[in-house]
């Protein structure tokens, strides 16, 4: 986006306040434009973080304080597996910060129960909220809406890979220029993988997170032809054949009784795992992990497989920037995270962090490793966020039980998926 000038600010107060876009909070004009169009107050932000995209938030945070000094700005880091629960007690007492970086599979519940302010496009430089979606990749930015109105812009967004090790591919006499395309020949190579006393497996689950329940579970379920919940998201759907056959696949691979403080992303790290399915953050976090893990050497990444005779579903998510309802500084937070999203801060952002901010044209950002940014293009077509529902955690939730009960052998993928739709009978 383009940071406004003072002279735009002002035009902005002017048209702002003349049209009456802005809504106050209650009684509090929480989010009409200073009177002098500049952005002040002292906000508050929460975000999880890592090392890597430290080298690029904090010093656009000094910047822009150094810049707006009516502006002080105090964040806080939360880890990510902390996130959603911290900020639900925050909002469930009132107390929320100014902005936060959510995940965009949240937003219709948060937004559903008010929770979040709509954008104000006058702050991030544009006329209306139709510039501002045409300035990202529709789809990243579709998925931080609900029931029509734009709750969030997107700052990470990936599309799921195989990532692979190359070394283990290596010592199983498997080529690591040639990665498994379908599922079937993730089986296939997964035996070749797995040794005699299961301390080391081929393609290894992430189990136990709901994020990635579902989205793993996504590209095994839709790529057979079915679907976890409904396309109006309604009725759960986990019962059906493909439900029942992507969760028989999910329990035939891996062994859930490997532990990691780090779940499979650990597994990986180790060489305890050869396979897995991640995001794009993971080709800086595996390094991290283990330096001796270098891409291109240690490890790889390859499109998502596919069923041999069904459809390509690329997982995708998108975590995003949003304000919150109850914030008296709605504009000052919406011109901060304008000032977030500039196109040379996406490209810093994309070098260094591994995130991608899918502004448009992003298949041409600099920064990344290209084969990476090649896979993500051509997987966009497929890409798939998952059911958009007010009850994904409820949802999500279900799910993992239901993937964890199969894998660690304590359900059939028939009775794991009827006690999905029967908790979901009542979630929705």
């Amino acid at each position: 986006m383009t940071r406004l000038t003072r002279r735009a600010l002002l035009r902005t107060a002017t048209l702002a306040t003349a049209s009456g876009l802005l809504a106050a909070c209650g009684s509090e004009p929480a989010a009409t434009v200073p009177a002098d169009g500049v952005p002040r107050g002292k906000l508050s932000v929460w975000l999880h973080q890592t090392k890597a995209y430290d080298k690029v938030f904090n010093p656009l945070l000094r910047s822009y304080m150094q810049e707006f000094g009516g502006v002080d700005i105090t964040p806080l880091y939360v880890p990510v597996d902390k996130l959603d629960a911290k900020l639900l007690t925050a909002f469930a007492g009132d107390v929320p910060p100014d902005l936060v970086k959510i995940g965009g599979w949240t937003i219709p519940g948060h937004a559903r129960k008010g929770r979040l302010a709509p954008i104000i496009p006058r702050a991030m430089g544009v006329a209306d909220e139709k510039a501002l979606v045409q300035a990202y990749d529709e789809h990243a930015i579709g998925s931080l809406s609900y029931e029509g109105k734009l709750y969030g812009v997107p700052i990470d967004y990936t599309i799921c890979y195989l990532y692979y090790r190359r070394d283990r591919f290596i010592e199983a006499g498997l080529d690591p220029d040639k990665p498994p395309t379908t599922w079937e020949e993730v089986a296939e190579y997964s035996k070749r993988l797995t040794s005699a006393d299961g301390k080391k497996v081929g393609l290894q689950w992430i189990l136990g997170n709901p994020q990635w329940t579902l989205m793993q579970l996504l590209a095994l379920v839709k790529g057979k032809g079915g679907t976890i919940l409904s396309p109006d998201a309604t009725k759960a759907t986990l019962a059906s054949e493909a439900g029942i056959e992507a969760l028989r696949y999910y329990g035939g691979l891996g062994n859930a009784k490997l532990s990691n403080p780090l779940s499979g992303f650990g597994l990986f790290a180790t060489g305890e795992a050869a396979m897995l399915v991640s995001g794009l953050f993971a080709m800086d976090l595996f390094p991290t992990l283990n330096p001796r893990l270098t891409f291109g050497k240690g490890f790889d990444i390859a499109p998502m497989p596919r069923w041999e005779s069904g459809r390509p579903v690329a997982p995708a998510y998108t975590w995003g920037w949003a304000v919150a309802q109850k914030s008296k500084l709605q504009y000052t937070a919406w011109h901060f995270i304008d000032y977030l999203q500039r196109e040379d801060v996406a490209a810093r952002q994309l070098r260094d962090a591994s995130l991608l901010t899918p502004v448009k044209g992003w298949e041409k950002l600099p920064g990344a490793d290209q084969k990476a940014v090649d896979i993500m293009a051509a997987s966009a077509p497929h890409a798939d966020f998952g059911p958009q529902t007010p009850v994904w955690n409820e949802m999500a939730k279900a799910l993992t039980d239901a993937g964890d009960a199969v894998a660690f052998g304590k359900k059939t993928p028939e009775q794991a998926a009827a006690d999905f739709d029967q908790a979901m009978r009542i979630a929705l």
